[in-house]
């Protein structure tokens, strides 16, 4: 995708005066492997999160290992590679401790940790719900093959526990050096009674899980891996085309709220950063949305523009009222002359909220044929299916062509009309062979031309 329609338009038609950025027509099948019984960076940042948390066949007993590494995320970013099981904001434990009291948690790890780095493992204990042992352990340095650990967990009694692994320091905000990296294999609890395998204790088991997003696109889908629904989705309810994008604000298993929002950039700690190369100079900007709102809640869309890292232009709207129907909403803009745009759309902060959006256009000065003669050019049907209907209406005599173009460039077909004189013209074309999708047509009148859109549905 990367605005395919924009960029094609803007180099071979420099006179257009209009141009599709958004179609959402276009998506992509991600997959990340996530590890069974536990929670890692997969399940919150997608595929950038799977680069900091995999798999390897390295291992010290079975097939596999878990590695975990600080790695720079594409905001800038840096993403610390972890396992959890268990919440230890709350404290809560993730698994059960069937071996009664625990003297101790074992396994083995190799580690290379930058200077002023650190990784370690979390191990805390509880007993009818109340603390019983364990604590934070870390480790420095490097260690280049496999290493038995053995840490202190000193609880009389436990029934459940709290456990994971991570690089950095992350219980106090410092999510490691992008470079370090820590191995974990073969993890048991050992006490008086025995020793048990934690869940999952040598890493063997990964589930790959897949998901769909608009293509060139980031969205909320990255936070809700695994979640039966996703807030995101392609839906066949579209304006033009075969899909359109459809944002929902959605609740998961646990009562967390999932966001639906997506930008064409990505989600840094600052919002919507990055966006894509952009150097025309549009004079407005629509698109068709519907919107589903609950408990007055508010959708949004915003476009910003940038010129060496600088804002040149915020534009954009809130969305409130309920539309059954797809609507056009616009918005002039003022002369810029930027070289990246972001955008970003919000389905709202109430659960339930759904709001669907379709094709993000940039309107463009007509450039060379700003003195075009031609009072009215209208295609019809549009969408068209087998046939599509041309009327136009020319002040003066002159020479008349007429071309179609999909949306690479190539002509489809081209019609010359010879010398016309001043009046309103008809003429249809047979798009029965075309695909679906969008196409142009370039209307050229003597030296001045005129590109317009249409759809075959």
């Amino acid at each position: 995708m990367k605005k395919l329609l924009l960029s094609i338009s803007t180099l071979i038609f420099g006179f257009s005066s209009y141009a599709q950025y958004e179609g959402f027509e276009n998506w992509t099948l991600n997959s990340v492997q996530t590890l069974d019984d536990y929670n890692t960076p997969a399940n919150d940042r997608g595929i950038e999160g799977a680069l900091a948390s995999y798999p390897v066949a390295d291992p010290f007993v079975g097939m596999l290992s878990i590695k975990l590494e600080s790695v720079l995320g594409s905001a800038g970013d840096t993403i610390f590679g972890y396992f959890i099981d268990g919440d230890p904001d709350s404290q809560s434990p993730g698994q059960q401790v069937t071996i009664g009291a625990v003297d101790s948690i074992v396994g083995w790890y190799k580690y290379n940790l930058l200077p002023g780095d650190s990784a370690g493992i979390l191990c805390m204990t509880t007993f009818l719900s109340s603390p019983s042992g364990g604590g934070v352990y870390y480790v420095t340095g490097s260690q280049a093959t496999w290493k038995r650990f053995a840490y202190y967990v000193g609880a009389p009694a436990a029934d459940s526990l709290l456990l994971g692994g991570f690089v950095g320091d992350p219980l106090n905000n410092f999510y490691g050096i992008p470079g370090s990296w820590i191995q974990f294999d073969n993890i048991q609890l050992k006490g008086p009674s025995g020793s048990m395998n934690v869940l999952n204790y040598s890493f063997e088991n990964w589930s790959p899980v897949s998901w769909e997003e608009p293509t060139g696109w980031m969205t909320g889908n990255v936070w809700s891996i695994g979640e039966p629904v996703m807030p995101i989705v392609k839906t066949t309810d579209k304006h033009y085309g075969n899909y359109a994008l459809q944002l929902s604000t959605i609740q998961n298993a646990q009562g967390d709220t999932l966001w639906g929002a997506a930008t064409n950039g990505v989600w840094g700690q600052n919002g919507s950063e990055g966006g894509e190369p952009f150097s025309g100079s549009p004079i407005s900007v629509e698109c068709y949305y519907k919107y589903a709102p609950v408990s007055g809640d508010n959708a949004s869309l915003g476009i910003q523009f940038k010129q060496g890292g600088i804002i040149v232009g915020n534009y954009g709207n809130g969305f409130s009222n309920t539309t059954s129907s797809y609507t056009l909403w616009s918005q002039a803009i003022t002369p810029i002359t930027p070289d990246s745009v972001i955008i970003s759309v919000w389905a709202g902060n109430q659960i339930g909220s759904q709001f669907k959006i379709d094709d993000i256009n940039f309107i463009f000065p007509v450039g060379i044929a700003e003195g075009l003669t031609v009072e009215r050019l209208v295609a019809y049907p549009n969408p068209a299916s087998d046939v599509l209907k041309l009327k136009f209406t020319i002040e003066n005599e002159n020479e008349v062509s007429i071309r179609l173009i999909d949306a690479l460039g190539k002509e489809l077909t081209t019609r010359s009309l010879g010398s016309l004189s001043a009046g309103t013209y008809r003429e249809s074309f047979n798009t029965s062979n075309f695909s679906s999708g969008v196409y142009f047509i370039e209307f050229t009148l003597g030296n001045e031309k005129l590109v317009k859109r249409f759809a075959i549905k």
